[in-house]
């Protein structure tokens, strides 16, 4: 062989084992990144025990338990005074001398809650008694010349008509006592009209009266709570009024989260023909309902019987996909998800209407970190063994 014949050989030969390489390489690469992304190459087999295990969740069970229900109805009304007194001016004129008593002050019956200047009122009743006084007189004087007309009357001295005179004057005395005894009652009423005084115990709720103003006969001064009993009227529909019976407790929920409670007084007879709805006039507690104010608007329910349930903790409920679910749990320890309608709730506890019995093993909470199918262990089971 000559020497450009063995060069082109071994320039051949060269390419070769480069080419040969690059292949080689390229094959394990592709080799390592399959093995890198987990992907069990065909024919290849693994142990299930290599697989990843689930956790398991621990949880407390509990059984639907049978309870009493209340039936409640749900209404919204305005909370108002049960009735109200308005104090008037019972005489005009007269100025506002003292004003007494303030918006919001318990006040008593008969209790004065302002004075009218008494001046002129009773300047008039010492011109009345004057007025008694001399009619009182005049009436003395009649009745002794008609006692001494009828003496004389046998003797023949004095007439038929003057005794029948003396007489009259003596019955005109009489009617003008009575007259200035009654223009003198009148006069003392005036004066005791310049004291404005509480009809009956309440709280004050309006004040017009104004220091110095002169007042004109039957206008408003205050307005008063009558013995600061308050009502909650209840709009409720025709079906739901029928239910309703005197003596019913009610519960109010209070604009300022406070709670009110009270007894139904009065079921409307009629229903409005606009809003077809009927009152329930609802008695508040006084007790119970410091926070209640007249003018103020609130919902409430109002009990009317009671019926048999089951019921759950609340926290056993979960919600998915906008519908209520819970956890019960089989024989081999595996939760099923269970759609239930949910109805009533009592603080922490909330009735179940439909979907589990009585004889369930429920999940009592944490079933926002279970799926359907899950395997958990059951808390009483695990205290069991450690002991």
């Amino acid at each position: 062989m000559t020497a450009p014949s063995r060069r082109r050989w071994l320039v051949v030969a060269t390419l070769a084992l480069i080419v040969a390489g690059s292949a080689l390489a390229s094959l394990n690469m592709r080799a390592k990144t399959t093995s890198d992304a987990g992907v069990v190459p065909a024919g290849t087999t693994t142990a299930l025990s290599d697989a990843p295990k689930g956790a398991t969740l621990t949880v407390k069970l509990v059984q639907p338990s049978a309870s009493r229900w209340s039936e409640t109805i749900n209404a919204n009304g305005d909370i108002t005074a049960w009735q109200e007194a308005v104090v008037n001016a019972e005489i005009g004129g007269l100025r506002l001398a003292e004003v007494l008593v303030d918006v919001g002050d318990q006040v008593k019956q008969g209790q004065i809650l302002a004075r009218l200047d008494a001046a002129t009122q009773q300047s008039n009743v010492t011109q009345q008694q004057a007025a008694l006084s001399e009619a009182i007189a005049h009436r003395a004087e009649a009745d002794s010349n008609a006692a001494r007309a009828r003496q004389l009357r046998t003797s023949g001295v004095i007439s038929a008509q003057d005794i029948i005179q003396a007489n009259t004057r003596a019955q005109a005395a009489a009617a003008q006592v009575e007259s200035a005894t009654a223009r003198l009652e009148s006069a003392r009423l005036m004066l005791r009209y310049t004291e404005v005084k509480a009809p009956d115990d309440g709280v004050v709720s309006t004040r017009n009266a104004m220091l110095g103003s002169v007042s004109a006969p039957g206008a408003e001064l205050f307005r008063l709570v009558r013995q600061n009993r308050l009502e909650w009227r209840a709009e409720l529909t025709s079906a739901q009024l029928s239910r309703v019976r005197q003596g019913m407790l009610a519960a109010i929920a209070l604009p300022d989260g406070t709670n009110a409670t009270g007894r139904v007084r009065q079921v409307s007879p009629v229903i409005s023909d606009t809003t077809r709805t009927g009152l329930v006039y609802v008695e508040l507690d006084r007790d119970n309902s410091a926070g209640a104010r007249a003018g103020m608007y609130a919902a409430g329910t109002i009990t009317v019987g009671e019926s048999s349930g089951l019921e759950v903790p609340a926290a056993a409920v979960v919600q998915r996909d906008g519908h209520d679910y819970i956890f019960v749990v089989d024989q081999s320890s595996n939760v099923m998800l269970v759609k239930v309608v949910i109805g009533r709730r009592a603080g922490e506890t909330i009735e179940i209407v439909e979907g589990v019995t009585s004889k369930e093993r429920v999940v009592a909470s944490g079933g926002a970190f279970l799926n359907d199918g899950d395997h958990v262990r059951i808390a009483a089971d695990r205290e069991r063994s450690a002991s």
